[in-house]
């Protein structure tokens, strides 16, 4: 594994902690909302604060819309693959493990 594929690899662990990051602020707000509604206090600016946080988060996020600075899943397999194909053994059994997937499929 050379020097870009290694910083691919680190970029790539740090967007998954990000996402998860996220997704788990945008849970506990939603958590939280409801049980301020279910208390019976209504928090407008609660609600507008998650929709804002939650579009910019999708669009951020989308491989369709901004791929701003992201890793795509190509450039993850592309790195993969590499790393398969330079170790003999690890290709052989890659080749073995796929071809006995195949013949249970």
């Amino acid at each position: 594994m050379d020097e870009r594929d290694f910083h691919l690899v680190m970029r790539a662990k740090r967007q998954i902690h990000r996402e998860t990051e996220l997704r788990s602020m945008l849970i506990f707000g939603l958590l939280f909302s409801a049980a301020r509604r279910f208390l019976g206090a209504e928090f407008l600016l609660l609600y507008l604060m998650l929709f804002v946080f939650l579009l910019v988060s999708l669009i951020f996020s989308s491989d369709l819309i901004a791929n701003f600075g992201l890793v795509s899943k190509d450039n993850l397999i592309k790195v993969i693959e590499k790393q398969l194909h330079s170790d003999p053994e690890m290709l052989t059994r890659y080749l073995n493990r796929r071809s006995r997937s195949k013949v249970g499929s």
